[in-house]
């Protein structure tokens, strides 16, 4: 059976979809649900675990289980299993291999068609190495689309949405946050402006804080918890785990109950909606401010905004909806299904470029029945995104009336997104393919083709998905150099961090100012920073050390994420505040006094 196949790998859960003519459904990847947790564990013996196994055995083998790593692509500090050092597109690369093999087995046979998303604030350098995820998990026939073109494509499949209208899709999910301007066109959706994106800020951040609060609990009763106790980190791995069940439980319900199991200490914490709210208001308030910047940057201001789109699982918190609409003063959509929206516009996507792919094959075919691959095969890899190739109008997108609104100011216009990349060979009726429609698959999201739009056309070795064999660890590649600010003069740290008897540190090596931000180089000495684990803690001077970790009352902001950390913006900073400070912190949040130092604040 031919059919295509969307992929949304998310940072805490992966979906698949797929589409068969006009039928698009959710591919039920776990064992109890559709999705599966974004989990890969590398035992010592080469096999590998992805999904509800790997989250079954990583109990028993923490430090062989990789959790959340999307958000550490591009990193250039390596994540540590089982002694070695991976890449975070290497696990991305075992991850997806297996979504692609589940799928294949149970329909039959592979895809003809994948489209995999990603966030829209992915720039160059991550694309790539999605790209290098691909290529390591050896499947075919991939495109790369944004993450909120997905979802709006989907939205629109279920709601009529007119030619013209403007979308702002407000994408929060398990780990990141993307805000992006759409405006709909006579065969998909175009990009606005510039998307707004924080990497470092979803749902396992609200599931941070709720464990911090209860670990401020646990020291005030002086339990002692012990990092390197392995009983005592499977309990804070099952406490964590509570954590997230009382952050979606407070969705639907006014309270929840936490249980408490560590060693020496069994008991409970209640916490009402309305202190989790409290909790988290402010991280809302800042995807609020990055949803007016992607807003402004398309020249728009809300009130030319149809409507907002809510998409992703922390999209379902009551209180984002609220905030939101209190804050634009526009209609709020929610996707019946925000967990999954992306996955299925991906597969309605995947689906239309089959299509048009099998299209362009039949206008190839000369009388005597031969495809003229070469042909198509050059232009494309040639990056001639101006093919003759006919682009088919969208059959999976309803039909749409005329614009009702008029034509945006130009800035609006201005539409320059990394989407639509081919990265594999096609094999369709037995004729291989490098193709894909540049006017028909461009086109049909943007209205037009531009230079950042051209895809791209990397060999696959085969077309079928192979069983997930031990990869051998690929190390992460330097970052593409990227233009930064202007670098202020930035006096030499003190005090030098001293490391702890096993060579823990930690180091601020500069810090410059770009759009509002403290942009803060830093470094870690003899470990990897992890959540949960080992990490960092930043904050200001006006906090001293002892009340910059737990059982301290901060405030600072934990971190183990890519180098620079760009958390702190200057209106946050307080007013006595004259220098910027980092320490080594333990699992449960608790600091290291003495193993950072502290610079002084750019003016």
């Amino acid at each position: 059976m031919a059919y295509s196949l969307g992929i949304d790998l998310g940072t805490t859960y992966s979906a698949a979809a797929t589409a068969h003519d006009d039928r698009i459904e959710i591919f039920q990847l776990g064992e109890r649900a559709a999705t599966i947790p974004s989990i890969v564990v590398l035992r010592a013996d080469g096999e590998v675990l992805t999904g509800d196994a790997a989250e079954r055995r990583s109990l028993g083998e923490p430090t062989r289980t990789a959790r959340e790593f999307k958000r550490r692509l591009g990193d250039p500090t390596p994540i540590i299993l089982g002694g070695t050092p991976y890449g975070a597109e290497a696990l991305l690369a075992h991850l997806l291999r297996a979504i692609v093999a589940r799928v294949s087995e149970q329909s039959g046979g592979p895809p003809d068609a994948i489209v995999l998303t990603h966030p829209a604030s992915y720039g160059a350098y991550k694309i790539d190495l999605l790209e290098q995820a691909v290529r390591q998990a050896d499947v075919a026939n991939v495109t790369l689309l944004t993450e909120p073109e997905a979802a709006a494509v989907h939205y629109a499949r279920q709601e009529r949405v007119p030619v013209g209208a403007v979308i702002a899709v407000y994408d929060f999910g398990g780990g990141t946050f993307d805000a992006t301007m759409l405006r709909k066109t006579e065969t998909g959706f175009e990009q606005l402006g510039r998307p707004e994106g924080m990497e470092r800020l979803g749902g396992i951040d609200f599931d941070e804080a709720l464990f911090t609060r209860v670990m401020t609990m646990v020291r005030g009763t002086g339990t002692e918890v012990d990092p390197n106790d392995p009983a005592t980190l499977a309990a804070i791995a099952r406490l964590r785990e509570e954590c997230r069940r009382a952050k979606e439980a407070l969705s639907s319900d006014t309270d929840a109950t936490i249980a408490v199991a560590l060693p020496g200490l069994q008991t409970e914490m209640r916490l009402t909606r309305e202190e989790f709210e409290e909790m988290i208001r402010p991280r809302i308030t800042e995807t609020i401010g990055a949803l007016g910047r992607a807003v402004k940057s398309a020249g728009l201001e809300f009130d030319g905004v149809d409507r907002i789109l809510l998409v992703g699982g922390s999209s379902r918190i009551p209180l984002v909806a609220e905030m939101v609409r209190e804050a634009t003063g526009r209609p709020i959509a929610v996707d019946a299904h925000p967990k999954h929206s992306m996955a299925l516009g991906a597969a309605i996507i995947a689906e239309e470029r089959r299509r048009a792919l099998l299209a362009a094959a039949a206008a190839a075919e000369p009388e005597g029945g031969t495809v003229a691959a070469a042909v198509v095969a050059g232009a494309v890899v040639a990056g001639a995104v101006g093919a003759t190739t006919p682009a088919p109008q969208s059959a999976l997108l309803p039909d749409e009336s005329p614009p009702s609104r008029g034509t945006p100011p130009p800035a609006a216009a201005a539409s320059g997104s990394g989407r639509g990349r081919m990265l594999a060979a096609a094999a369709i009726g037995g004729v291989a393919l490098v193709a894909i429609i540049a006017v028909g698959a461009s086109g049909m999201l943007s209205g037009g083709a531009t230079p950042s739009n051209s895809p791209v056309a990397i060999a696959s070795s085969s077309t079928t998905p192979s069983a997930a064999p031990s990869m051998t660890p690929v190390p992460t590649p330097s970052p593409s150099p990227q233009p930064t600010a202007t670098p202020a003069p930035t006096p030499t740290p003190v005090p030098t961090p001293t490391p702890t008897p096993s060579g823990r540190a930690a180091r601020i090596t500069g810090i410059t100012l770009s759009g509002g931000n403290y942009v803060v180089d830093y470094q870690v000495f003899g470990y990897t920073a992890a959540l949960p684990g080992r990490h960092v803690h930043f904050f200001f001077n006006t906090v001293s050390e002892d009340q910059a970790g737990v059982p301290g009352k901060g405030p600072w902001e934990l971190y183990a994420g890519p180098v620079p950390f760009t958390k702190y913006s200057v209106s946050e900073r307080p007013g006595a505040a004259t220098q910027m400070c980092i320490l080594v912190a333990n699992t449960d949040h608790s600091v290291v006094k003495g193993t950072g130092n502290c610079v002084d604040l750019p003016s």
